[in-house]
């Protein structure tokens, strides 16, 4: 294991706690006979102290406006992984994730959610409860105090958050200079780690969630693409990019960080 996973992965041990096996038969009961994508979604949000940047903000958003956590939905039959970082985890902006994953699923894949499962809190406002009236969705909940019963949802969440730990460590053990360990990266990670757990093959089917839901067979090469999160990275000087030139002596390229490819833009556009 790398210095950067052992920072990031390490944890209490507790030798006097009894383990306990799963019931084979009990095992992913929720979510087991879920085939179709869009058929049965977890759901569950995710709180962060510290602020994160927007990535239209340029590092100058005031802290009410920066991310303070976010919602991910997790797909019962693909195991896709969608994370919408969000600055209030208010019912209005959790709508409004609920609607852009609605949205990128019906892009990519022709489909609509049919069910959502999440703990009770914002997910049983009227508001939110109104949101999948309308689009004839139905709700189930989770126990009081019974989380293991949306386990798809949090298992995700801890998946999601272990890979953007490991990023930021590791870009802050090679590359800590220059304020690019700064913890406000945060949302990019977590953007980044999600991206790229949809693009890897799982080990048991060999194939990607993202192969899953598009039913289209990838070559992998975004996967080719790709930077370590938080690298240096160098970036064409405009005037070039134009077809017009720069002076014999003067910089080519200016120096930059990876954080992840943009949403808004292609796909192999970096931010």
């Amino acid at each position: 294991m790398c210095q950067s996973c052992q920072l990031s992965r390490a944890r209490l041990q507790k030798p006097k706690v009894a383990k306990s096996k799963a019931i084979p038969d009990n095992a992913g009961a929720l979510s087991r006979d879920q085939y179709c994508t869009g058929d049965f979604v977890s759901l569950d949000q995710y709180i962060v102290k510290t602020p994160g940047h927007l990535p239209t903000g340029y590092g100058k958003e005031s802290y009410t406006n920066m991310f303070h956590g976010g919602t991910i939905f997790r797909d019962a039959a693909s195991k896709y992984i969608h994370v919408q970082n969000q600055v209030s985890l208010g019912a209005g902006e959790t709508v409004n994730a609920k609607m852009a994953f609605e949205e990128w699923l019906w892009e990519q894949a022709r489909v609509t959610v049919k069910h959502y499962h999440s703990d009770n809190g914002v997910f049983d406002s009227t508001l939110f409860r109104e949101a999948c009236e309308e689009e004839n969705q139905k709700q189930s909940f989770s126990g009081v105090g019974a989380q293991h019963q949306n386990a798809e949802a949090e298992r995700a969440i801890q998946t999601v958050m272990y890979m953007a730990r490991t990023f930021m460590i590791h870009a802050a053990l090679h590359w800590g200079s220059d304020g690019s360990d700064d913890l406000s990266l945060w949302s990019f990670a977590v953007d980044h780690a999600a991206w790229l757990y949809n693009r890897i093959p799982q080990q048991k089917s060999g194939i990607t969630p993202l192969e899953l839901v598009t039913k289209i067979k990838s070559d992998h090469r975004d996967l080719m693409c790709t930077h370590v999160w938080g690298c240096p990275v160098y970036v064409l000087d405009p005037k070039l990019q134009d077809g017009k030139k720069l002076p014999k002596w003067n910089r080519r390229a200016r120096m930059g960080q990876f954080l992840g490819f943009s949403r808004e833009h292609s796909s192999t556009v970096a931010l």
